[in-house]
């Protein structure tokens, strides 16, 4: 019998009183899960098996089917003030879709589980207002995108010109999301930079732990960037609720 937390990445029906949930658990990676009966009033799930909480699941884990039945499930945080910012919403979709296409299957995925739910987490918290939040609202995505490209190999160096190999002192002059390389003014010389103003103060201010002043940019940046290496921009269809998110909440 397995113990484990986890987040819940998707739900969708499966019967007329039941639906197949997918999770990432602290212990064993993402899971596919069977619930009998979770669309009940009176299911001991409710409310714990819901898109993005955290819970604590007993299961028992059978190698031979890809479907497992949990035993218990115990809800630790249901994120309350997340699902009332449609924008951090929005944005903690695209994450959740992200590892559940995208990460590696059949294995641990400890230090996925552990950013996914610091990240989620900082959403909930300052999307409730808190005055001592951890961290930039405008910060958490595009730091969460810039810890995975680390995790799956994709090691993105903010600090360093690729073509003189300087330590860069302010933000850089310009970035190539296909390649990941950032260049000094200096490097770049008369020639015109391809990516915009906002974009690489958003990128220095993600090093230097900075607000993001205008975060759209950075997570765009950061997103072209991964789709050159694993090819997923158009099948993650929660960026298209992303951008259509933005507009609500562009500047006038």
């Amino acid at each position: 019998m397995i113990k484990t937390r986890a987040i819940v990445l998707h739900r969708f029906p499966y019967s007329d009183s039941s639906f197949i949930i997918k999770a990432l658990t602290e212990v064993c990676g993402i899971i596919s899960f069977i619930v009998k009966g979770g669309k009940k009033k009176e299911s001991p799930f409710r409310g714990a098996l819901d898109p993005l909480a955290l819970c604590e699941i007993v299961f028992h884990q059978n190698p031979n089917s890809d479907l497992q039945f949990i035993k218990e499930a115990t809800l630790l945080d249901w994120r309350k003030n997340l699902r009332n910012d449609l924008l951090s919403l929005a944005k903690a979709q695209v994450m959740t879709e992200m590892i559940l296409r995208y990460a590696p299957q059949g294995v641990p995925l400890q230090e996925e589980f552990a950013r996914l739910e610091q990240a989620i987490s900082e959403f909930d918290e300052t999307s409730g207002g808190s005055a001592n939040a951890p961290t930039h609202k405008s910060n958490i995505f595009a730091r969460w995108l810039l810890d995975t490209c680390d995790m799956w190999g994709y090691n993105l160096d903010l600090t360093t010109c690729c073509r003189c190999g300087h330590i860069l002192e302010k933000p850089a002059a310009d970035f190539f999301p296909e390649t990941g390389g950032f260049v000094c003014q200096a490097c770049l010389g008369v020639e015109h930079p391809r990516a915009r103003l906002e974009t690489l103060n958003g990128l220095w201010a993600l090093q230097t732990g900075d607000k993001i002043e205008h975060p759209e940019f950075t997570e765009n940046a950061l997103l072209t960037y991964l789709r050159h290496h694993i090819g997923f921009l158009k099948e993650i269809h929660s960026i298209k609720f992303l951008n259509e998110t933005r507009k609500l909440f562009e500047r006038p």
